[in-house]
C-alpha cells in the first residue's frame, strides 16, 4: 500500500511539474497582453538554437531566469495542482482530498475487514464447544474435570534408577527464603 502511495504522490509531482514547465516554458511568437516582456517566459525558436550567437544569449536568460534556488519564494514553489495562485488554499485541498480519499477510505477498509473475519482462530468455536461439555457434564452429574483426566494406568513413571542417572539441581526448599525475608521460621504455618 506504502508503494501504491509513494507511486501515486510521484506520479503526481511529476504531472504538475510537467504542466508548470509547459506553463512557463512555452514557445511565444506574439505576444498578446500588456505585460512587460521581462516577466513573460523566455521565447525561442529552433533557428535561435542553431544560431551560436543567439543560443549563449538564450543560455544567459536562462542562467539568470533560474539563478533563484529559494524554495520558499513563490517562483519556485511547487504546487499541487488544485490552486495555482494560493499556496494555502493548494496545500489545503491537497490535504483534504488525501484525508478524504486516501486516509479515511484504507482505516474503515482495514476496520471492516478485521471486524468481517469469520471467528479467527476458531475462538469462537473453542468456547462454544467447551459450553456444550459443560452442559452436558452438569446433566450428568459428573465434575467439569475429573481428578483422573488421563487414566493412571496408561502413565508410565521412569524408574528410581532411571532418576538417579539424571543430572539435575533441586530448587532450594523455600523455608531458607521465609528465614531470609520474615526472619524466622518454625516449621508452621499461621493463616489466622
Amino acid at each position: 500500500m506504502a508503494t501504491f502511495l509513494r507511486r501515486t504522490c510521484r506520479l503526481h509531482q511529476q504531472m504538475s511539474g510537467a504542466r508548470r514547465y509547459i506553463q512557463r516554458h512555452s514557445l511565444r511568437f506574439v505576444s498578446t497582453s500588456d505585460k512587460k516582456e521581462s516577466n513573460l517566459s523566455i521565447p525561442f525558436t529552433p533557428e535561435d538554437i542553431a544560431d551560436e550567437t543567439k543560443r549563449k544569449e538564450l543560455h544567459k536568460r536562462l542562467e539568470e531566469h533560474f539563478k533563484d534556488e529559494d524554495l520558499n519564494s513563490p517562483k519556485n514553489r511547487i504546487p499541487y495542482g488544485y490552486e495555482e495562485n494560493v499556496p494555502e488554499v493548494d496545500k489545503f485541498n491537497y490535504h483534504t482530498v488525501w484525508w478524504f480519499w486516501f486516509v479515511i477510505p484504507v482505516i474503515v477498509g482495514i476496520a471492516i475487514f478485521n471486524f468481517s473475519l469469520n471467528d479467527y482462530g476458531l475462538r469462537s468455536w473453542s468456547e462454544r464447544e467447551a459450553r456444550l461439555v459443560m452442559e452436558e457434564r452438569e446433566k450428568k452429574g459428573l465434575p467439569y474435570v475429573e481428578k483422573n483426566y488421563i487414566d493412571p494406568s496408561m502413565i508410565e513413571l521412569p524408574s528410581e534408577e532411571d532418576i538417579e542417572a539424571w543430572d539435575f539441581r533441586m530448587e532450594p526448599d523455600l523455608r531458607d527464603q521465609v528465614d531470609c525475608f520474615c526472619g524466622g521460621w518454625d516449621g508452621e504455618l499461621d493463616y489466622d
